[in-house]
């Protein structure tokens, strides 16, 4: 028997060639996945994978032992600053790169991989960056051509041979010319009306556009017609002795009648938990917070606190 790194006992081809198992096959108890295996019934563990694994040639950890090797002596080494590095033990839940893509093996192979792929691979973009930059940088900038005469006369040449094209080009669009079909834009008063239903798509969007036009001509009408004032709000002189205000003017701000609170009254209503036996109407009638007749209970504790 020779001693292995993970706690001694039998290497894993003196455990397989004790066990019969032949080279492909997983033995009982394997907890990574294997492709369609929840498909294939009727048959033991062994022959079930090595089966699988000839059908669809699923890679063994031998295979990348080189390469997991090669990608070691890139990953950084453990120094206590370094979150990526050559010692990633399990258990550790932070995030590894490229690790969710890697299954069937050993948590400290996959780490290695995965890290060594991300730090190969953020290396070459490093790399092509650089000689991406090198290369922009070596070229002489370019010109720009917008005060160059000759821009200035084709431009005009192509305007005085295409007298048709140079007007769309000059001339905005009308905003009643409705869109052609396949228009992606917005076209107000098409969805949220009934002027656009059972139509075909440009005599809809011409409806929408119509409508849009005439309700724009209606409120300008409105508007210049009745021109809108702000609105001031002036709170009166109240006194808090009495019940009255400024004289000529309802001015209240009760929130608790003195008829009373309507039953399903959710809101908070002071003292109220304090009695009982009566209707609800009743119970707030006999309130100090609804008997008041000052406009406000606010007002009436002031006038309470002056008396």
């Amino acid at each position: 028997m020779t001693s292995i790194s993970t706690g001694g006992g039998p290497t894993l081809e003196q455990r397989r060639a004790f066990s019969g198992i032949k080279d492909g096959a997983e033995i009982p108890g394997y907890r990574g996945y294997i492709p369609q295996l929840k498909y294939r019934v009727g048959s033991t563990y062994g022959a079930e994978t090595l089966a699988l694994s000839q059908d669809y040639g699923m890679k063994t950890n031998t295979s990348s032992g080189q390469e997991c090797e090669k990608l070691v002596e890139q990953l950084p080494l453990t120094n206590g600053d370094n979150k990526f590095t050559e010692k990633m033990v399990p258990g550790y839940t932070g995030y590894v790169p490229r690790l969710m893509f890697k299954f069937g093996g050993t948590y400290r192979h996959d780490c290695d991989v995965s890290i060594g792929n991300f730090l190969t691979s953020r290396d070459s973009h490093a790399d092509k960056q650089y000689e991406l930059l090198r290369h922009t940088s070596a070229n002489p900038r370019l010109t720009a051509i917008s005060h160059d005469p000759d821009v200035k006369d084709k431009l005009n040449t192509y305007r005085d041979t295409h007298p048709i094209q140079a007007t769309l080009i000059a001339n905005k669009r009308p905003l009643r010319e409705p869109p052609i079909p396949g228009y992606q834009g917005f076209v107000p008063r098409v969805f949220p009306t009934e002027v656009a239903l059972g139509q075909r798509y440009n005599r809809a969007t011409n409806s929408g556009l119509d409508l849009f036009i005439r309700e724009q001509n209606h409120n300008r009408l409105i508007n210049h017609s009745t021109p809108v004032r702000p609105i001031t709000i002036d709170s009166p002189p109240v006194d808090f002795t009495t019940s009255s205000t400024r004289p000529g003017l309802d001015y209240s701000t009760r929130i608790y009648m003195r008829d009373g609170m309507i039953p399903k009254y959710t809101g908070y209503i002071p003292q109220r938990r304090y009695v009982f036996g009566n209707t609800y109407g009743d119970e707030t009638r006999s309130l100090e917070v609804c008997a008041h007749q000052a406009p406000n209970f606010g007002a009436f504790v002031r006038s309470k606190t002056f008396a």
